[in-house]
């Protein structure tokens, strides 16, 4: 077999095996107290308000390690809360401020999953311009099968499709540790097919994106 349909072939077999396999967010509002300018917080406790304990440590490793590239040192709450500690009774203010506070931060993340639910998404493909029928010679796709395969692809086989997505709405609010009051907050949505470090990853960007731009963070 000619090694360019060979290529291509190999080509078609992975597009159709990852087209389901994507991960969004998009930041569907947010919030900035007016009295912050230029305030970038050096140290800050992560808390994500989860039950799974391992979407907890995904996050808020993914944290740590993104905001570690902008010299943002973080405090994880599941280094810090002994396991249970969220789980046995609800833990008054004065606790959980003491625990925050001895980590010496000047600010505090939390992460709360509002919503997650499956849905159907739509995914629109591309698709080729041109007629639908052509005399041998007239373009010069048509003088070969990969040439063909080529320029109609976008019509035959990537029209668009559906998806099984699960949808993640995220809050995220940033306080400051020394007054308590809420500095920033977001809410974002997330569709991911793959896996949780996927989703960690993408939400998290998107996040440390906005507190940049917010000059929250250097």
């Amino acid at each position: 077999m000619n090694t360019k349909i060979k290529a291509m072939l190999c080509g078609l077999f992975f597009l159709m095996v990852v087209k389901g396999c994507g991960t969004s967010t998009e930041i569907t509002a947010q919030w900035k107290a007016d009295e912050i300018t230029e305030t970038e917080y050096q140290r800050v406790f992560v808390a994500s308000m989860m039950d799974d304990l391992e979407a907890r440590a995904e996050i808020e490793e993914e944290y740590a390690s993104r905001l570690a590239n902008r010299n943002v040192e973080t405090v994880k709450s599941v280094d810090v809360f002994r396991p249970g500690f969220l789980d046995d009774t609800q833990p008054s203010k004065e606790q959980l401020l003491e625990i925050i506070q001895e980590q010496n931060v000047d600010g505090i993340l939390t992460i709360t999953l509002i919503d997650e639910k499956d849905e159907q998404r739509w995914v629109p493909g591309g698709g080729a311009q041109g007629p639908m029928m052509a005399p041998m010679g007239r373009f010069g796709y048509y003088g070969n099968f990969p040439g063909y395969f080529d320029h109609w692809y976008g019509t035959g086989w990537n029209t668009g499709y559906y998806t099984q997505d699960t949808k993640f709405l995220i809050e995220t609010n940033l306080y400051d540790a020394e007054s308590l009051d809420l500095m920033w907050s977001a809410q974002s949505k997330t569709y991911n097919t793959r896996n949780l470090a996927s989703l960690a990853t993408e939400y998290v960007d998107a996040i440390k994106k906005e507190l940049r731009e917010g000059k929250l963070i250097q």
